[in-house]
């Protein structure tokens, strides 16, 4: 059968019949679940803001099976009346507006009605529930269709239980993800609300495990911390700024704390989690000049502001707004988080090559040295550059041509090759073959030194550095998580771990490699495993870590002696082309293609 077979045409049976007719409220509630509910995740935002809605100070989630087989969220909130149980699975049911005008200052989390007859037209769900002064109400619901309903003595507040996710549109089960997967867009999202109410007390837990429990007492700190651990929440600065439009709290990174996406970027505007690109294209230009171009800062940020200057009511899940003054909002988040930027002690990396002379001392203590203790090529100690010592204690910058060409010819490339300079400092320039090539310094070390760790482990145990003194780490439950299942493949790597508590362990030993850089490199190994859902081999996520990590970083000032052994050592890999996240290491213009774009031939 073809594709033309398929698509409904005139005279074959499916072509849409031009007679128009109400359709009953169970198809419409079925159509509705399309918009409210993409997957467990989606029953879970709406149920835990009609908690929050509700007024209450303690929300529970517990789920089974990633949402699929069972979704629990138990709350402490005013609870429903017997009398209005019933209404509130009815469709545009709601408590939270009354007329037109509310629409305009919408402070709620939800106000459609729609949460509760989508959900349970596509599941089977149990709600109990006792409002104060009143006696508790059982309800039970299968496809939309109520089965029972009574008095049932409960706590005060509500709980609801959904159960059976699709059982009646087989169609749409097929489409979820695995219950890992399912479970990881549940615990995101929790997460996500945890930090936008920290005057509220989250616990999350799937498959009987507790994932975490904020305390609930408004501090956003001690909530960071009970969900992503202290060593996390150490790295983070506070943002406080009142002016007359706008209140902006929360926390954001130190640059020298990056990411390689957004996840940990998290906006709320009047408490309410949203996407905002407007308010992500003001976070990177705070911080420009400060990351590179892919990395992003975490930012925990919340804004306030008058409700009728923002409309929430664009989205059919209510993740988007729309600012009456687009302009005021991107400005006053740009200021705020610039202006803490510059005045935290962090910042951008002193470069102490901008003059012609500099104290040795200097040198040895800058940044700009960490190519000295980064490079691990074996055998061989790394030497200063050609720089002559002056009776002052300073150097003369400038490396001689002759030496140079020396270095080049001890380094045994055998070739044609001459370097140029160094561009923006994370650029060398080069030619070789009758063709200018441009090197990105950080992606050839990175390179290089990939191999050279990937060789050296190769059929040999990992040479562990045992700690005199072990380091202890606080981890979140997430990584805790990933790190138990991981635990075999991290010990066969050098990690000497000892679990000490919940979320604590106890670092006794690391892999030689990564001494001196224990926590940057097992945090790294365990954002990776989170951001790429697991692998199955650990050596590869473990060696990209350690190998960036140790490669010279972009805007670093290199010597020519410097330049020549990153070139020459990445030159004489027979895969030299890519760094291992993928990136080029290095690009080829001939002359021709010179020739050509200044359109001499």
């Amino acid at each position: 059968m073809n594709i033309e077979q398929l698509l409904p045409a005139p005279g074959r049976k499916g072509y849409f019949s031009m007679t128009i007719k109400l359709l009953d409220d169970d198809l419409i509630n079925k159509i509705a679940a399309g918009e409210v509910v993409e997957r467990p995740a989606s029953i879970v935002k709406e149920l835990v803001e009609n908690s929050i809605d509700s007024g209450a100070n303690d929300i529970r989630v517990k789920i089974i099976g990633g949402g699929r087989e069972r979704i629990e969220v138990e709350d402490n909130g005013q609870g429903i009346k017997c009398d209005q149980v019933y209404l509130a699975f009815l469709r545009h049911a709601t408590s939270k507006i009354h007329e037109e005008e509310d629409l305009q200052s919408i402070l709620s989390l939800g106000f459609r009605g729609e949460a509760l007859p989508s959900i349970a037209s596509v599941s089977r769900v149990d709600l109990y529930s006792q409002a104060e002064g009143e006696t508790g109400v059982y309800v039970s619901l299968e496809g939309g269709q109520l089965l029972q309903q009574g008095i049932y003595p409960s706590a005060p507040g509500t709980k609801i239980v959904v159960k059976d996710l699709f059982f009646n549109t087989p169609a749409r089960q097929k489409f979820l993800k695995s219950p890992v997967t399912e479970s990881n867009h549940i615990y995101e999202l929790m997460c996500k609300y945890a930090l936008a109410r920290p005057d509220i007390s989250f616990s999350y837990s799937s498959e009987r495990k507790n994932y975490f429990k904020t305390p609930g007492h408004n501090s956003l700190l001690d909530t960071v911390i009970s969900i992503y651990g202290k060593d996390f929440a150490d790295q983070l600065m506070e943002v406080d700024y009142k002016g007359q439009d706008y209140l902006i709290q929360g926390l954001i990174s130190q640059p020298e704390m990056k990411r390689s996406n957004r996840k940990n970027q998290l906006v709320f505007i009047n408490r309410r989690p949203i996407s905002s690109p407007l308010i992500y294209r003001a976070i990177d230009q705070a911080y420009h000049g400060r990351l590179l171009s892919r990395e992003h800062p975490v930012v925990i940020i919340s804004l306030e502001l008058d409700p009728a200057k923002v409309d929430v009511n664009v989205h059919p899940q209510k993740s988007q707004v729309r600012f009456q003054d687009e302009q005021g909002v991107f400005r006053v988040v740009l200021d705020v988080i610039r202006s803490r930027l510059e005045k935290s002690h962090w910042g951008v990396n002193v470069n102490y090559f901008q003059g012609d002379k500099v104290p040795w001392s200097q040198i040895r203590e800058s940044k700009t040295m960490e190519y000295e203790q980064a490079a691990v090529f074996k055998g061989e100690q790394y030497e200063k550059p050609s720089w002559t010592e002056k009776d002052d204690d300073s150097l003369d910058l400038v490396a001689s041509p002759d030496h140079f060409r020396s270095n080049l010819e001890e380094e045994g490339s055998g070739e044609d090759l001459k370097i140029i300079g160094q561009a923006f400092d994370s650029y060398i320039l080069l030619q070789k073959d009758n063709a200018l090539w441009i090197a990105d310094q950080h992606a050839a070390h990175e390179k290089v030194i990939y191999n050279q760790l990937r060789d050296s482990i190769k059929g040999q145990p990992e040479q562990v550095q045992d700690l005199i003194i072990p380091i202890t780490l606080e981890l979140s439950s997430k990584e805790m998580d990933i790190l138990q299942q991981y635990l075999e493949s991290f010990q066969s790597l050098g990690f000497e771990l000892q679990i000490i508590g919940p979320n604590s362990i106890a670092l006794r030993g690391v892999p030689l490699l990564a001494s001196g850089r224990e926590k940057e490199i097992l945090y790294g190994i365990l954002h990776e495993l989170l951001v790429n859902k697991g692998v199955p081999d650990l050596y590869g996520p473990a060696l990209n870590v350690m190998s960036c990590k140790q490669a010279v970083k972009a805007g670093t000032r290199l010597s020519l002696p410097e330049m020549a052994k990153i070139i020459s050592s990445l030159l004489a890999l027979d895969d030299y082309g890519h760094c291992p996240h993928g990136r080029p290491t290095i690009i080829r213009l001939s002359f021709e293609d010179l020739e050509r774009m200044f359109k001499r031939r």
